[in-house]
C-alpha cells in the first residue's frame, strides 16, 4: 500500500496490531543501525524514520507512523555472507580473534562464524585452518563490548 504523502516513523510497538495497513522495510545489517532519515519501503513508498536514539532496528521489528493505523514492519536483508567452520575449535576461537582485531563484524554460532563476504578477509582466512563457504542469510552481528545501542 502506498500514500501520496511522506509517512514520518516515530517509535517502536511491543505487539503486532491486528488491525492496520504496513509496510514492509527491508534494510542490510548496516543500515538497521541508521534510525534516522529518508528510506525507501519495498513498495517504494517514502517515509522518515525519526526514532528515538538508542535503540536498533531489529527483523520484525513494528514501527508507529504519524499516520493513525499505518505501521512499518522491519525485515533482515538477505546478505553475502562467509560462513567459517573448523574441526578444531582453538582454531576457530583463533580466527574469531584475528577477525576482532581487524573490527571485522561477526555473528558467532554454536560451531561457525559468520562475517559479511569480503575478498581480503577471505584471503587472510586462508590463512587458518577452516572451511569456508559463501552463504546468503540474514546477518545479526554481536554487538560490541562499547556499543551505545
Amino acid at each position: 500500500m502506498r500514500m501520496n504523502k511522506q509517512i514520518v516513523v516515530t517509535d517502536w510497538i511491543k505487539e503486532k496490531p491486528r488491525l492496520g495497513s504496513f509496510l514492509k522495510l527491508t534494510l542490510s545489517s548496516d543500515e538497521r543501525r541508521i534510525l534516522r532519515g529518508k528510506r525507501l519501503t519495498d513498495c517504494d513508498q517514502e517515509i522518515i524514520l525519526q526514532l528515538p536514539r538508542g535503540g536498533k532496528l531489529n527483523d520484525g521489528d513494528i514501527l508507529s507512523t504519524d499516520e493513525c493505523d499505518f505501521y512499518v514492519e522491519i525485515i533482515a536483508k538477505t546478505e553475502n555472507l562467509l560462513e567459517i567452520s573448523s574441526n578444531s575449535k582453538i582454531e576457530l576461537i583463533k580466527t574469531a580473534y584475528h577477525l576482532g582485531n581487524r573490527h571485522v563484524e561477526v555473528e558467532i554460532e554454536e560451531d561457525i562464524l559468520l562475517t559479511k563476504s569480503d575478498y581480503v578477509i577471505e584471503n587472510m582466512l586462508k590463512n587458518f585452518n577452516v572451511h569456508i563457504k559463501n552463504i546468503q542469510k540474514k546477518f545479526f552481528p554481536e554487538r560490541g563490548a562499547h556499543s551505545h545501542e
